[in-house]
């Protein structure tokens, strides 16, 4: 499929190429959509919204020329030919009517052209006729309610569910969500697409053969003989390079290769969907000099921006500060945006060994970056008694200069009850590598441990202590209910290291977020299941519920409105409801997911049990990121292969043993048990409860 394509695969092209049948033989789509559906350019007009996938028609008079958006790519003008950027575009938003983006368009995807349309295509392509070098060029539209230019699934999905909604009736996604009592709204239809083109692009990632980035998919060899290049060779040599005086260089790729291939011997440049295709190849080979640590010595490089010119890399010679330390080099964190917001000095220094050192010796708070990425940074801190004696946070320089600048407000939650919020909204003042005049709680031990989110477009920081399964009682200061550093309490209270059930305590470990998506943050879900416990609509037995939107917000205010930001929560959401954490259930009339938690006791676990279980087959989470084996239902047109037959009624004797019943019920198919994004053919026994291993067949 992705040869075929002209060798470039995005996420959305994908989902095109499945729901409208493209044959990759043929190299065309087998149903012709219809046209007027279709988004309209004509010469010299304002471009429209156009995300990957978008299906266009290049109108010149009654003229037009058809084609499928395979590329979009911010294109800001302040880039120099070797690529050199400001640091301020590097992770910018997209500023409707004030940044600039282009699009490229493959208008070989409905087949071979006829002869009008040959020449019609050469007008477009000659100078100044639009279509220059296979690209669309021009100021980013505004885009639909608080979807980002940059969110190319989410403008894709909203497309399909309003504008391109009748192409959806040459496939069963409206038949499949429809039914006699309610109506299928747009948001729903832009849900489950999104929620399918997410799949896709995973499901892309460990296709064989395929090299993925970001959202698009390549040909491994295609990858691997570019890394092999002398164009790749200057490439690395360029983004490798650091400005002078210890200052980070970015470097946009588009500029930059094509300035290499203007200067080789074809001197064309970057033209359409193979100049795209390098740009994702230049991406891939630097990605693995990066991790194969085949850089220059002293240099720390990094990509700062996916969207931006096909790629902005950040280099900088070492040592970096702590926040880069813990970052993985490959996740996009928009750097450089936050650095261009520092009137101080634009660059983000490292600290010095020694004052850390110091600083370490004397029973300072210990700081400890658990996720960084482009919209959200959480960090695990253990709070010193110095600290706390002087109402001071520390979240180091680093990690502020990263936040929106000027004041802050700290959402502070100790005690663990919805009821008991001392000190919930406060507003603290920078200072340094700290915020101060903080309002801590009385009778909390030294070495607190908090756990600390914060959006970087937002100025709230949530905080929230962890509850000890088994209290300590020590003797000297009392019980202590929440998780603690045991150094940092012995330095502040003077007093032996308490003995007791508390587990040596390590934070998360940094999260490694290279895919396309926005994975879950397993350090986020105390701090949700908190924001559940404190704002939550009341529920049965005393559970608490809320929709994605509304936790959102509830974590990080009404103000902060990021789709990218939402899905990082909601995909969290689902991972706990795996863990049997919360419970996951449909909204009302048709509105998004709600999630709840339920209390701990024997009501709510009734109540939690009839929710959870309700599926004959259904059986207890045991994985953080697996899917159990299920049936599921079929459309009624589908009937289930022989082999998903075969495969229940083996899944149901090996759970079972040997009087089980292995006929799969009527209008249903069976679903492997694998990891998301693996596909099918693991373990049988993941699933299986440890009370029923020893009774199933093969236990």
């Amino acid at each position: 499929m992705t040869e075929a394509r002209g060798g470039l695969l995005h996420a959305c092209s994908a989902f095109n190429s499945i729901y409208f049948d493209y044959d990759p033989r043929l190299r065309r789509y087998v149903r012709d959509p219809d046209p007027d559906c279709f988004a309209t350019v004509s010469v010299g007009g304002r471009l429209p919204v156009l995300p990957a996938g978008t299906f266009v028609r290049l109108t010149r008079g009654s003229r037009e020329l058809w084609g499928e958006v395979a590329a979009v790519l911010g294109a800001a003008a302040d880039v120099d030919e070797d690529g050199w950027t400001g640091a301020g575009r590097s992770g910018a938003p997209a500023e409707a009517d004030q940044d600039r983006q282009r699009v490229i368009i493959d208008t070989d995807i409905f087949g071979p052209l006829s002869v009008s349309e040959s020449i019609e295509r050469g007008r477009w392509l000659r100078p100044g006729g639009g279509l220059e070098n296979g690209q669309l060029l021009g100021p980013v539209p505004s885009s639909w309610g608080d979807i980002s230019a940059r969110d190319q699934i989410g403008s894709f999905a909203a497309y399909l569910a309003g504008p391109a909604r009748a192409l959806l009736d040459l496939g069963p996604l409206p038949g499949w969500l429809a039914s006699d009592s309610t109506k299928v709204s747009d948001a729903d239809i832009a849900r489950s697409i999104r929620t399918a083109v997410e799949c896709l692009a995973q499901i892309m990632t460990t296709a064989p053969g395929l090299r993925t980035w970001g959202l698009y998919a390549r040909p491994a060899a295609d990858a691997v003989s570019f890394s092999t290049s002398n164009t790749f060779q200057e490439v690395r040599r360029a983004a490798c390079r650091p400005a002078p005086g210890n200052r980070a260089r970015y470097s946009a790729l588009w500029p930059l290769l094509d300035a290499l291939v203007r200067g080789g011997e074809h001197g064309g440049g970057l033209t359409g969907v193979a100049g795209a295709a390098l740009a994702i190849d230049a991406n891939l080979a630097l990605a693995d000099a990066t991790t194969g640590r085949q850089l220059p010595d002293g240099i720390d490089l990094r990509v700062d921006d996916l969207w931006q010119h096909g790629g902005i890399w950040r280099a900088q010679r070492l040592p970096v500060n702590d926040v880069l330390r813990e970052l993985d080099p490959l996740t996009p964190a928009g750097i450089g945006f936050t650095e261009s917001r520092e009137s101080r000095t634009g660059v983000l220094l490292p600290p010095s060994p020694s004052a850390g050192s110091s600083k370490a010796k004397c029973g300072a708070s210990r700081v400890t970056v658990v996720h960084i990425d482009d919209e959200l940074i959480v960090l695990s801190v253990a709070v010193s008694q110095a600290d706390l004696s002087a109402g001071r946070l520390r979240l180091t320089r680093a990690v502020l200069d990263l936040l929106p600048p000027g004041d802050l407000i700290l959402q502070l939650h100790h005690g663990g009850s919805p009821h008991s919020d001392h000190g919930a909204e406060q507003h603290v003042r920078r200072h340094e590598d700290a915020v101060q005049a903080i309002n801590w709680p009385t009778a909390i031990p030294p070495g607190l441990h908090l756990t600390v989110a914060a959006a970087r477009a937002g100025r709230r920081l949530v905080a929230t202590s962890l509850r000890l399964a088994n209290p300590l009682d020590v003797a000297g200061f009392g019980t202590v209910s929440w998780q603690f550093d045991e150094a940092l309490f012995c330095l502040g209270t003077g007093l032996d290291t308490p003995q007791g059930t508390q587990q040596s305590w390590q934070p998360w470990a940094p999260l490694v977020t290279r895919g396309p998506w926005r994975p879950a943050v397993a350090a986020l879900e105390h701090l949700i299941v908190e924001a559940l416990k404190r704002d939550g609509d009341r529920g049965l037995a005393d559970s608490r519920q809320l929709d994605g939107r509304r936790l959102t917000a509830a974590l990080f205010g009404p103000n902060v409105r990021s789709a990218a930001l939402l899905w990082t929560i909601i995909h969290t959401c689902e991972d706990m409801t795996v863990l049997g954490l919360l419970t996951q259930s449909p909204g009302h009339s048709g509105g998004p997911d709600v999630f709840t938690w339920w209390p701990s006791t024997p009501e709510a676990k009734e109540a939690k049990a009839a929710a959870e279980w309700g599926a004959d087959d259904a059986g207890p989470p045991l994985s953080r990121r697996w899917i159990r084996p299920q049936r599921r239902r079929l459309p009624p047109e589908q009937r289930p292969s022989l082999k998903a037959q075969l495969d229940y009624a083996q899944w149901r004797v090996e759970v079972e043993g040997i009087n089980a019943d292995t006929k799969l019920p009527p209008g249903t198919t069976f679903v492997h048990g694998h990891l998301k994004g693996s596909g099918p053919g693991k373990p049988w026994h993941r699933h299986v409860p440890h009370e029923l291993e020893g009774n199933s067949g093969n236990g």
